[in-house]
């Protein structure tokens, strides 16, 4: 089964910039339409993450989105990842000067995390487990 998930996000361009230049996700530009906005997705494995533009969101489905002006984008919503390395994602962090909310490190069961928040406000935990963390 694939799983695709559709945010509404504020800023494609800096979505754009954070998941695939400091978490080194492969994030691919697209036009769902040829009158469609510029969106961008990110593809791992079975499941899709599709970030359009929150405004093109509420004119092409007002029904469905009116709600986004109630609640600040990423309310309620948590992203994650597994990752291979996070030492270079943490570093890619630190050089671009960006807040985390916490950095764990279970040694026990060979574990490290990194929680930090996207440009749109949605909640990002990174994950790493193995011997290499």
């Amino acid at each position: 089964m694939g799983f695709i998930l559709t945010l509404g996000v504020n800023d494609l361009e800096r979505c754009e910039f954070f998941y695939r230049h400091i978490l080194g996700f492969r994030a691919e530009s697209f036009r769902p339409t040829t009158k469609g906005a510029e969106s961008l997705i990110i593809r791992e494995n079975n499941a899709n993450i599709v970030m359009r533009p929150a405004t093109n969101l509420r004119a092409s489905h007002p029904a469905a989105f009116e709600h986004l002006e109630r609640t600040p984008l990423g309310a309620g919503v948590s992203l994650d990842f597994r990752v291979k390395n996070l030492r270079l994602i943490a570093r890619n962090i630190k050089k671009h000067m960006l807040p985390t909310l916490y950095e764990l490190e279970d040694e026990q069961h060979s574990r490290r995390e990194i929680w930090l928040y996207d440009p749109s406000g949605y909640l990002v935990t990174l994950c790493q487990e193995g011997t290499d963390t």
